[in-house]
Formats: structure tokens, C-alpha cells, sequence
């Protein structure tokens, strides 16, 4: 009667197997599949490995290992530059040795990998630029000080601003940093607007002492500037060209030299 119930069983699961050609039970398949070439059938039995392996209902997957280079770090930075003076016909000449600026602020930097890092800068910035010959320019002396003096009486002369400054920049390694606090050997390319919140001409005369000249219509209060840096830890040697203009062209026949030269901290 056993042997009788086996067989019966065994039957029942050939026929069910050859009726849906496939059956499939956990990670175990079994398909049917008919020859071409006779009328044998063939049964075939697959074992599926799953790929990936499912974690069990106890089993968390690791975590994807962080990068060791991703962070970013913040420092304060101070900064004195020399504006290069500028003979030509464009411009306004300026006493090199005199024409200065100072700048003060933060950076930040976000370092992407061992060797590359992107950086944002957020400062105060003051320009003194010693003129030489703007009072004596026909132009300049109608639109600014609207009065003629002579040259004699004329004891000092400058334009100053005092600009709210914000950059970004892209930072290549030659030598990459140590540590998070070390900015190792590195080539800053980057932009910087400047916003002059307070700008003026600065005359000082013999006869009636010292006046400052606002124009708003003549001295534009927005600048923008291309900035490299070449910097070694804390030390670093900057050039910014400002490739707008400091004065209005349609006010006054010439411009502010655009390139300043400094060291920053």
C-alpha cells in the first residue's frame, strides 16, 4: 500500500511539472522542455544562487567607507596688497608706493579630494589710491569738485573705498595637506565682487584744507575681480586684476589701474 502511494505521488508531480513546463521552489527551479530533433522530454533542475546575497532580518550591511579627504575647515585671513600704477592714457596716474589695500576676512575651504578643493571667501576690504593729476583733468575737476584750483595750491589728492568683498575659488595641490589646519602648496584661481559701501575723493588744499567728494554717478559701487593666489600653509602671495570699472566711462575720461600685488596671512 506504501509502495502504491509513492508511486501515485510521484505521478502526480510529473504531471503537474509537465503541465506548467516550470516549477520553481525557494532557490530550486525545475523546467520541462521539449527536444527538436525527437519527441524525448527533457527535464532540467536549476539551482538559483541569488546575486547579490540578502542580508538576514538581524544582518545591517557595513557602511560605504567615506571618503578621508572630504571636509572643510574655515580660518581667518588678513592681507595687504600694492596697487601697480599705470602711466597709460586710460588711467589716472597713482603714486605706486602710496596706492595700497587692505583686506580682512574669512575662508572657507571644502576639500573634494587629496588634491583638489573648492573655497569661498567673505571680507572687508579698504583702497587708497594716491592720484597725481585727476584735480588738474578739466573733466574730473567739473563732474567731482566742480571748481578749478591751482596747481600750487594743491597739497594731496586720492581716491578710497571701503568695499564688502565675497570670492569663490578652485584650489589645486602641488603639495596636498597633511592635516585639516595645514593648507599644504597650492594655486588658487578664482572671482571676487566688491560692493564700496562708502567711496570718495579725498582733496587737501592750502587754502581750504581737507574735503571729501562724493559722486555716486561718477564712481561705480559694484567691481568685479579675477584673483590667483600661490600659497604655501599659512603664507601666500596674491595678484587681483579688477576687469570692471572703478570710475563711470560715460562721467570721467579714465580709470583706476586695475592691478593690485600683495601677501596674505
Amino acid at each position: 500500500m506504501k509502495k502504491l502511494s509513492t508511486i501515485l505521488c510521484i505521478a502526480c508531480i510529473s504531471v503537474s511539472v509537465t503541465a506548467q513546463s516550470g516549477v520553481r521552489i525557494g532557490n530550486l527551479e525545475i523546467s520541462i522542455k521539449k527536444s527538436t530533433y525527437d519527441r524525448d522530454t527533457l527535464m532540467q533542475v536549476t539551482v538559483i544562487d541569488p546575486c547579490p546575497p540578502c542580508p538576514s532580518e538581524n544582518e545591517t550591511r557595513p557602511e560605504p567607507r567615506k571618503n578621508p579627504y572630504k571636509y572643510h575647515v574655515s580660518s581667518f585671513f588678513v592681507g595687504m596688497g600694492f596697487i601697480l600704477p599705470d602711466n597709460g592714457n586710460d588711467y589716472y596716474t597713482v603714486l605706486g608706493g602710496s596706492s595700497i589695500s587692505i583686506d580682512a576676512g574669512w575662508v572657507r575651504r571644502y576639500q573634494i579630494s587629496r588634491r583638489f578643493a573648492l573655497g569661498g571667501t567673505f571680507n572687508y576690504s579698504y583702497c587708497n589710491y594716491k592720484l597725481r593729476d585727476a584735480a588738474e583733468n578739466p573733466v574730473f575737476m567739473e563732474e567731482v569738485i566742480g571748481k578749478p584750483f591751482a596747481r600750487k595750491d594743491i597739497s594731496k589728492q586720492a581716491y578710497r573705498c571701503h568695499d564688502i568683498a565675497a570670492g569663490a575659488f578652485a584650489r589645486f595641490y602641488l603639495v596636498p595637506p597633511k592635516w585639516r589646519n595645514n593648507d599644504g602648496m597650492y594655486i588658487d584661481l578664482g572671482v571676487q565682487g566688491d560692493f564700496a559701501f562708502s567711496k570718495y575723493y579725498r582733496f587737501n588744499t592750502h587754502s581750504e584744507g581737507k574735503d571729501r567728494y562724493h559722486n555716486d554717478y561718477a564712481f561705480n559701487p559694484f567691481t568685479a575681480s579675477a584673483v590667483a593666489r600661490i600659497g604655501w600653509s599659512w603664507f601666500a602671495v596674491f595678484a587681483r586684476y579688477r576687469f570692471t570699472d572703478a570710475f563711470n566711462s560715460k562721467a570721467l575720461p579714465a580709470d583706476l589701474p586695475p592691478v593690485t600685488i600683495g601677501i596674505l596671512f
